[in-house]
């Protein structure tokens, strides 16, 4: 019988490798290849760098930080709670006696705040919440009045030009006067006399 087609005698063909695969065997080969060759390149002998020499005494050396300034007293009017004596007697506080403000031995801090009637001047509160305020020029402690005119009465605005530790104020609507002790009473006063900026000067100490 004749049998027709291509076939023989012969070895079938090979099929040949798909592209994307023979892509992939030569990228191991050279990832495999590389990396023997890093390895070879690194020298067993090699260390890591040596640590620097510890710096001489005099070279470690630093200067100490400066110390922190005090907290416990302000250099000037500040808001918080004080203990506001005489600049000339520390021994004495403002304080409220009654309805009035005085000069004690009794030790009372007030709350300085921020001006009632205006913020860059200051006010000053006692324990029961009654503000420091000039009525017929004496000081007194009255209750908080929404009013205009007891905000102002009760805002008092601080000299720029006072000595570190000491402060004195100007009423915000009576400039011309400061608030001024007379023996132990206190009132705003025009300023009159040798003994004037001593009388009207006060500091501040942390209760």
């Amino acid at each position: 019988m004749t049998i027709y087609g291509s076939g023989g005698t012969g070895t079938p063909a090979r099929r040949g490798l798909h592209p994307g695969v023979l892509a992939l065997a030569v990228g191991a080969a050279i990832i495999v290849v590389a990396a023997f060759a890093y390895i070879a390149m690194r020298s067993p002998a090699d260390a890591p760098p040596a640590a620097a020499s510890a710096p001489s005494p005099a070279a470690a050396s630093v200067a100490p930080p400066a110390a922190s300034p005090s907290a416990a007293d302000p250099k000037g009017l500040s808001t918080g709670s004080w203990l506001v004596s005489p600049a000339d007697d520390e021994d004495s506080y403002l304080i409220a006696t009654g309805e009035y403000a005085a000069i004690s031995q009794v030790p009372t801090a007030l709350t300085v705040v921020a001006g009632l009637g205006d913020d860059s001047c200051f006010s000053f509160r006692d324990e029961d919440g009654d503000y420091l305020r000039h009525f017929d020029y004496r000081l007194r402690f009255d209750p908080k009045e929404d009013k205009d005119l007891f905000r102002s009465d009760a805002t008092f605005c601080a000299e720029d030009d006072q000595p570190a530790g000491s402060f004195r104020v100007r009423s915000k609507n009576y400039p011309e006067y400061f608030l001024h002790r007379r023996d132990t009473k206190l009132y705003i006063d025009k300023p009159s006399g040798d003994d004037f900026e001593a009388e009207s000067t006060f500091t501040l100490r942390a209760p």
